[in-house]
């Protein structure tokens, strides 16, 4: 027998040793795809936009003095598919190396595409290898090939680190986590509804800003040798327009509640902030199941991630009663997440928050530390009517769970076919809610006058 198992073993370690190999690709024949967009055609195809680090312009690359910065470390490839494999593989026809989605970032759905559904296209993505369970989705509220060719990362050389960035920096502006399992993971177990970020571009700065300086000197070129012919009018009148149509912007609507008090209501390609890269994202797309239904601007999100327990920290603005023309700003932390109550037989749902601050900005000479405790009422008035004044409102205006109260009283159920019956027949837009805020001013922060 002992030598039966010795033969055995030398079979096997030889067959182990034959059938074993290895396969790849050098990086210098690789594309890493950092971003994809997808648009919607007037067939029944995809319009997909890929955008990939140049690796001749990051730090490291060819050139000793190191990486670029702004538009020159990514390039875009588009082209018409029926689903987005098919696109990466025809375009793969078109450049030298080998796209590789291993390291992409965002994808970014136009609007249109969302409003009709993305289920088929996140089921491939999740299928796929290639592509990671954290990667971002986005929402453009114009087309996503527009966004990807608009930005232009002034303060990064690795293009992926750009996009990662902005998009985990979620917990100082107002716009939600978008990442792919959370979504995925809401639209198959059912049990609630997901919020995605909104990718917009400034207003005037059009859909080819990177592509301004690469043009810019063959324009001034064209110009110059065409200015004699044109008339000084003619060429005043012209610049005048294009003044004009740049500087048109989209007018958010400003918060009028004291919360967030005189805070515009910003979503993606609304702000009017002056910057080389035109692209953003702010707001939040509000899905039910796969679809989009609406959308949410800063101040409405930002309320939506206290509710959710998502909020880590970020300034809010106070209106304060005895100086009405100048709020008081504190920078907020959420100190632990929010306790529902939720009663399915008076149909209400009661939710506490625990809001801790520290005072930062208030009119000179306010002495605010001698009524910090009237202060933290009015704060925590303004806190909670906010938020019942939108979770109430939003019930009633979206069919979308989400904040995730399908999972928060799932446990009032002794079986699952209750739970489901409960979640087809009864609605969120029947319960009244009611948010009581516990907030507090650090008093360490404090500066005590006599």
């Amino acid at each position: 027998m002992s030598r039966i198992r010795i033969i055995i073993t030398i079979i096997v370690v030889v067959l182990t040793t034959l059938l074993t190999g290895c396969t790849g690709k050098e990086p210098n024949e690789i594309a890493y795809v950092v971003a994809l967009g997808i648009d919607s055609t007037d067939d029944d195809n995809y319009k997909i936009t890929i955008q990939y680090a140049n690796t001749t312009q990051i730090s490291g690359g060819a050139s000793e003095s190191g990486g670029k910065a702004g538009s020159e470390i990514v390039d875009n490839v588009t082209i018409e598919a029926p689903n987005i494999y098919a696109g990466v593989g025809l375009a793969n026809n078109i450049v030298s190396k080998s796209f590789s989605m291993s390291h992409a970032k965002l994808i970014v759905f136009s609007k249109e595409i969302a409003e009709k559904g993305v289920k088929d296209m996140i089921e491939t993505l999740v299928r796929s290898e290639e592509i990671r369970p954290d990667v971002f989705i986005a929402v453009a509220n114009t087309t996503a090939n527009d966004y990807l060719t608009s930005v232009n990362p002034e303060m990064e050389v690795n293009p992926a680190q750009y996009y990662q960035l902005i998009y985990q920096k979620n917990q100082l502006v107002g716009i939600p986590d978008g990442q792919l399992r959370e979504f995925f993971t809401g639209l198959y177990t059912d049990n609630y509804d997901s919020i995605l970020p909104v990718a917009g571009v400034i207003e005037g700065s059009g859909g080819n800003s990177q592509n301004d300086d690469k043009g810019q000197s063959k324009d001034g070129q064209n110009e110059g040798s065409e200015g004699s012919s044109e008339s000084l009018d003619s060429f005043e009148s012209k610049s005048s327009n294009e003044k004009d149509e740049n500087e048109k912007e989209k007018d958010a609507e400003k918060n009028t509640s004291k919360y967030e008090y005189d805070i515009k209501n910003y979503i993606g390609g609304e702000t009017t902030i002056e910057k080389k890269n035109k692209a953003e994202a702010i707001g939040a797309a509000v899905f039910e199941k796969d679809k989009m239904v609406g959308e949410l601007g800063e101040v409405e999100t930002e309320i939506c991630k206290m509710l959710k327990g998502d909020y880590t920290y970020s300034y809010l603005t106070y209106y304060n009663n005895d100086t009405p023309d100048i709020p008081i700003t504190v920078k907020t932390t959420q100190q632990k997440k929010p306790k529902y109550k939720i009663d399915t037989d008076k149909k209400t749902v009661d939710i506490e928050l625990y809001i801790e601050s520290d005072l930062y900005s208030l009119p000179a000479d306010y002495n605010v530390e001698n009524k910090i405790e009237d202060f933290e009422r009015d704060v925590a008035n303004y806190t909670s009517s906010a938020c019942t004044e939108f979770i109430n409102n939003f019930t009633k205006k979206y069919n979308s769970d989400i904040l995730k109260l399908n999972e928060k009283v799932k446990y009032k159920f002794l079986t699952n076919n209750q739970y489901n019956w409960f979640k087809k027949n009864v609605g969120w837009s029947e319960y009244k809610f009611s948010v009581c805020t516990n907030f507090k001013v650090r008093r360490t922060g404090l500066i005590v006058r006599e």
